[in-house]
């Protein structure tokens, strides 16, 4: 198996928190569980720590890095400025129909957890890729994906928690990019961006004080 897909693997699993925050990842365990040789897996996990997902433990391995306030905030600040530049670009360029697809994301019919994630995580993807620039938008799309991981960390801590504000909150910028108004969208997006931030670091403030 090649380095790439091990990397890959290993990715999902710790977005998706599948393997724990601070768990150790050692090099023989997962040569093991890829069927390869260390070398695949030991560039597999210098990618990760690239990534700042995994930290080197000296002459210990390698463990799945926590997520800090300082992180949160910094990851959010980031797609925030990724986010707008794309809506801008959506309200500009993006043809009727592409703004159109759009439409699919103004009902949500699932559970609050998995279900949500994958909904507002697909709804971030698209509204990036309306913007008609792959570069930004990949760029949009990769940190958006990153931070599932913080989306499902707080997911078990957070009370009281209502899709359908969520949701409605997405249809009015939907509305926003499709009539093109390039000021309210932002300003749209900018609040919806915002109050996420507030929400998690609520959860992991308590989640942290739960230890």
């Amino acid at each position: 198996m090649h380095s790439n897909k091990i990397y890959r693997e290993l990715r999902n699993d710790i977005l998706t928190c599948q393997v724990a925050v601070g768990a150790e990842l050692r090099e023989q365990e997962l040569a093991v569980r890829f069927g390869v040789s260390k070398s695949p897996v030991r560039e597999a996990l210098q990618h990760l720590v690239l990534d700042e997902l995994v930290t080197v433990m000296p002459r210990q391995g390698y463990r799945v890095s926590p997520v800090s306030m300082t992180d949160a905030h910094d990851m959010f600040s980031f797609r925030q400025v990724l986010e707008l530049a794309c809506i801008v670009e959506a309200t500009k360029n993006a043809s009727d129909d592409q703004l159109a697809t759009l439409n699919a994301f103004r009902v949500f019919e699932g559970t609050p957890d998995n279900d949500f994630i994958a909904y507002n995580r697909e709804f971030h993807c698209a509204l990036a890729r309306c913007s008609g620039n792959n570069r930004m938008s990949r760029a949009a799309c990769s940190l958006i994906e990153e931070m599932d991981r913080l989306v499902r960390l707080s997911v078990g801590v957070i009370r009281g928690r209502d899709p359908q504000k969520l949701v409605e909150e997405h249809i009015a910028i939907i509305d926003a990019v499709q009539s093109r108004n390039r000021g309210l969208a932002s300003s749209l997006l900018k609040s919806h961006t915002t109050a996420a931030e507030k929400r998690l670091r609520s959860a992991l403030e308590w989640a942290a004080v739960q230890r």
